[in-house]
Protein backbone atom coordinates (compact mmCIF):
# COMPACT_ATOMS: atom_id res chain seq x y z
CA UNK A 1 0.00 0.00 0.00
CA UNK A 2 2.67 2.46 0.53
CA UNK A 3 3.61 1.65 -2.90
CA UNK A 4 0.73 3.09 -4.16
CA UNK A 5 0.97 6.37 -1.52
CA UNK A 6 4.46 6.66 -2.99
CA UNK A 7 3.74 7.17 -6.72
CA UNK A 8 0.42 9.73 -5.99
CA UNK A 9 3.26 12.00 -3.80
CA UNK A 10 5.33 11.99 -7.59
CA UNK A 11 2.37 13.99 -9.26
CA UNK A 12 1.97 17.56 -7.67
CA UNK A 13 -0.87 18.78 -6.71
CA UNK A 14 -3.38 21.48 -7.99
CA UNK A 15 -2.32 23.83 -5.88
CA UNK A 16 1.31 22.91 -6.16
CA UNK A 17 0.73 23.47 -10.48
CA UNK A 18 -1.20 26.62 -9.61
CA UNK A 19 1.51 28.01 -7.58
CA UNK A 20 3.92 27.50 -9.92
CA UNK A 21 2.53 29.46 -12.81
CA UNK A 22 1.73 32.33 -10.61
CA UNK A 23 5.42 32.82 -9.88
CA UNK A 24 6.19 32.23 -12.89
CA UNK A 25 3.32 34.43 -14.65
CA UNK A 26 3.36 37.07 -12.01
CA UNK A 27 -0.03 39.60 -12.93
CA UNK A 28 -1.69 36.11 -14.67
CA UNK A 29 -5.40 36.36 -14.30
CA UNK A 30 -8.06 33.48 -13.74
CA UNK A 31 -8.70 32.46 -17.06
CA UNK A 32 -4.86 32.01 -18.48
CA UNK A 33 -4.68 30.04 -15.17
CA UNK A 34 -7.30 27.71 -16.26
CA UNK A 35 -6.07 27.40 -20.27
CA UNK A 36 -2.50 26.52 -19.15
CA UNK A 37 -3.93 23.65 -16.79
CA UNK A 38 -6.14 22.34 -18.63
CA UNK A 39 -8.51 22.55 -14.95
CA UNK A 40 -11.67 23.80 -14.30
CA UNK A 41 -12.90 27.45 -13.15
CA UNK A 42 -14.41 25.82 -10.45
CA UNK A 43 -11.50 24.13 -9.06
CA UNK A 44 -8.94 26.32 -10.12
CA UNK A 45 -11.18 29.21 -8.46
CA UNK A 46 -11.90 26.91 -4.97
CA UNK A 47 -7.46 26.50 -5.25
CA UNK A 48 -6.70 29.65 -5.42
CA UNK A 49 -9.07 30.97 -2.78
CA UNK A 50 -7.27 27.68 -0.53
CA UNK A 51 -3.78 29.85 -1.35
CA UNK A 52 -4.98 32.78 -0.80
CA UNK A 53 -6.39 31.67 2.84
CA UNK A 54 -2.61 30.06 3.07
CA UNK A 55 -0.89 33.40 2.16
CA UNK A 56 0.59 31.93 -0.59
CA UNK A 57 -0.59 34.49 -3.73
CA UNK A 58 -2.79 37.45 -3.23
CA UNK A 59 -5.01 38.97 -5.56
CA UNK A 60 -5.28 42.66 -6.62
CA UNK A 61 -9.08 43.74 -6.96
CA UNK A 62 -8.94 46.52 -9.53
CA UNK A 63 -7.07 44.13 -11.51
CA UNK A 64 -8.23 40.78 -10.46
CA UNK A 65 -4.52 39.56 -11.18
CA UNK A 66 -2.53 37.16 -8.96
CA UNK A 67 0.68 37.37 -7.67
CA UNK A 68 3.04 35.14 -5.82
CA UNK A 69 3.61 36.26 -1.96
Amino acid sequence: MSRSKGAAQVRPTLAERILSYVTQHPGTKLPAIEEALGVSRIEVGRTIRQLMDQGKIRRDEQTRQYFPI
